[in-house]
């Protein structure tokens, strides 16, 4: 969540558009930026943080990961909200089309909990009905960073401990499909690519690595 949060400064330093992949160790709560803890049961053996952006609380564990960062001074800084959101999402529906996925752009319906997957906001992936992509926004003067959770697998029954009985049964894609994930990322680069023109696959430096511990602290909530 540091090193997303400091995408965007890093993105107005080389005015190019960065983009990265990452995973998880172990299971990890996100809460939204202004997201309350009240009614979350996060057992002790799993991470806690907070993310930059706000929105509603994800379980991250078996999922692709990605984050986009593009500044402000290219034509894409000019983009509302909801312009750059379909954007990303229409690059990820477009590769699991190709792949054979009947991916949809959702025309939005709010849950009935703090768990971002249990209903899809306007323009997130959906495969018959089901949410598979979650993403959330911030933005600074510099730039907007965008970034987002494409879930591979889902824990029903952690789900319901840590946010309640009435989360619905929810799927991940390869619950639905199977399908080469690092095939999804190499589709996913080249599409960025084309789209965003001169953008890197970011690669994180020692000192980028250094600066992100330095702000780690404003988003661990509780780490193991």
């Amino acid at each position: 969540m540091a090193i997303d949060s400091l995408m965007a400064k890093w993105a107005q330093q080389n005015q190019a558009v960065f983009f990265r992949f990452y995973g998880w160790e172990r299971p990890t709560v996100s809460l939204g930026r202004f997201q309350k803890e009240d009614g979350l049961r996060v057992p002790e053996s799993l991470d806690f943080v907070r993310r930059p952006s706000g929105g509603r609380a994800v379980l991250h564990h078996s999922e692709i990961t990605y984050c986009i960062a593009v500044p402000k001074t290219t034509v894409f800084g000019r983009l509302s909200v909801l312009e750059f959101h379909k954007i990303v999402h229409g690059v990820i529906k477009d590769v699991l089309r190709e792949l054979g996925v009947p991916a949809e752009l959702s025309n939005g319906k709010r849950g009935n909990t703090a768990f971002c997957f249990d209903a899809s906001s306007k323009y997130e992936v959906v495969i018959d009905g089901i949410k598979i992509v979650g993403s959330a926004q911030f933005r600074t003067q510099e730039a907007i960073v965008e970034h987002g959770s494409i879930v591979l697998r889902q824990d029903n029954s952690l789900l319901r401990e840590i946010f309640s009985e009435n989360v619905p049964y929810i799927q991940g894609l390869l619950d639905l499909y199977e399908i080469d994930v690092e095939d999804i990322k190499r589709r996913m680069i080249k599409r960025f690519e084309n789209l965003f023109g001169i953008s890197f696959r970011i690669d994180l430096r020692d000192d980028m690595l250094e600066e992100a511990k330095k702000v780690s602290h404003l988003f661990d909530l509780r780490r193991r």
